[in-house]
């Protein structure tokens, strides 16, 4: 094995622990939740509300781990790695910004911590977090604009309604991140530090924390990026010889299916809807991760009919990295070596 090659194996194993480790993590946080739930005889009422308990710190470091893989995987479909770094991001502020943060702050200054943490330390850890995650964070997006990769966001695609679709996304989806970053940094320094309770915004009845919108955003990116790999994006005809045609299943029911947790949780937990709901998105993305992990490698083995369907009506632009070039370079010459 040549040195080009070894780069091509090791890159290929370093792409599919990634992959694999977005499918370990969630799990591995479902199981200590659940394990801690039976040991305590108690279901929390959604999944950041542990992070005032014994497992804040599988929490909190599940979430960041979940959040670097997210954001260092590269998908070759621009629009899937743009949803898959957005949810990376709307992760950390999950991790660090829980449910019920206002209610927490308040105990915490009632009833201070043996160590003397008051509220305002609280706040000013947060402050310190989020504002060096939201630097880093532009850094990358700078990274990204030098080397030209936002900019091939929008390219031609050859039609016009995916053209319209593809810059309207992003148009939109940018101006979202960039509302709620605005919301999220306003809140957590426009007043003093002990004040800080990141309430998020009114909508009528509804009241939406910052974290409440990190993991509504956080959702609806990782099922932008589950349905970047099927129709309309491709063709439906060729979904079930390239090993695509679960995937819209798995969008529908990340969308339109969240009414299943609703009415279980209704009929068995109502106090537990919200937990329920994000199981069940955490559980079908970890599905379709699980799947499209395994498809690409049965590609790497010639067991997938169709590896490289049509494109749909929709088209996301592609990027051409040097990795996957050296991936195509080992392909061309798989057969000459086998002769």
């Amino acid at each position: 094995m040549n040195e080009e090659e070894l780069r091509v194996e090791i890159t290929r194993i370093t792409y599919d622990y990634v992959r694999w480790l977005l499918v370990c993590l969630p799990a591995l946080l479902f199981v200590v939740s659940i394990l801690t739930a039976w040991h305590l005889g108690q279901l929390e009422r959604s999944i950041s509300a542990y992070y005032g308990g014994p497992v804040r710190d599988i929490f909190v470091g599940v979430l960041f781990a979940i959040a670097a893989c997210l954001v260092a995987y590269q998908g070759v479909g621009l629009l899937e790695d743009y949803a898959l770094n957005g949810a990376g991001f709307y992760a950390v502020f999950v991790a660090l910004v829980p449910t019920g943060f206002g209610k927490l702050m308040d105990e915490l200054q009632r009833n201070p911590t043996p160590d003397g943490v008051s509220p305002a330390d609280h706040v000013w850890f947060l402050r310190i977090a989020l504002t060096s995650v939201l630097v880093l964070c532009l850094v990358l997006v700078v990274r990204e604009i030098a080397s030209g990769k936002v900019r091939q966001l929008f390219v031609d695609v050859g039609s016009t309604l995916a053209n319209w679709v593809n810059r309207s996304f992003l148009l939109l989806t940018a101006l979202l991140l960039a509302g709620f970053l605005a919301l999220a940094m306003w809140q957590l320094w426009s007043v003093p530090a002990a004040e800080v309770r990141m309430e998020g915004i009114a909508l009528g009845p509804v009241q939406l924390s910052i974290h409440d919108l990190a993991a509504i955003f956080l959702i609806a990116s990782l099922a932008v990026a589950v349905l970047t790999n099927t129709w309309p994006f491709y063709v439906f005809r060729d979904l079930w010889r390239s090993g695509r045609f679960f995937y819209g299943v798995i969008f529908l029911l990340m969308s339109f299916g969240i009414l299943v947790p609703v009415l279980v949780a209704r009929v068995f937990a109502p106090e537990h809807t919200v937990i329920f709901i994000e199981w069940w998105e955490i559980a079908l993305f970890a599905v379709f991760w699980g799947l499209e992990t395994r498809r690409v490698a049965r590609i790497r083995h010639n067991k997938v009919e169709k590896p490289d369907p049509d494109r749909g009506p929709l088209k996301e632009p592609y990027r051409i990295t040097v990795g996957e070039q050296s991936i195509k370079a080992e392909r061309a010459r798989e057969p000459a070596r086998q002769n």
